[in-house]
């Protein structure tokens, strides 16, 4: 799976809607493909089930996201900054992303499993 970033922990947010500058908002508001993955600091070009891989913000915090092939959709706030909470499904799978870098040509997010394992998923925009 391909994740942006998680902690699945009680993190309670109270806000609904994105919560950044308006700079990073147009920055981050547009279609992101998954480029490659650094897991244990040796980073790997998306495979195969993965090449498809990407996630799009909307300005007016929902987002869509393929995993590994398979689409969902969802919202997204980011007013825990530097964090992104994400929301899928019924019932809500609650995500967090730590937002590592943003740059017209790059997204980096960190997702964080339960057992402490940390993954950056790097995105180039969509052409």
């Amino acid at each position: 799976m391909a994740p942006a970033f998680s902690q699945n922990a009680a993190h309670k947010t109270t806000q609904t809607g994105p919560s950044v500058s308006a700079d990073k908002a147009k920055m981050l508001c547009k279609a992101w493909m998954l480029d490659s993955v650094e897991q244990f600091s040796v980073v790997h070009a998306a495979n195969t089930t993965e090449k498809a891989d990407g996630i799009t913000f909307m300005a007016d915090g929902t987002f869509f996201v393929t995993w590994e092939g398979v689409a969902s959709t969802g919202t997204w706030s980011g007013n825990a900054a530097p964090y992104i909470n994400t929301s899928t499904g019924t019932p809500a799978v609650k995500k967090m992303y730590k937002l590592l870098s943003l740059a017209d040509g790059r997204l980096v997010l960190e997702y964080q499993t339960e057992d402490l394992i940390r993954s950056q998923y790097i995105y180039k925009p969509k052409k």
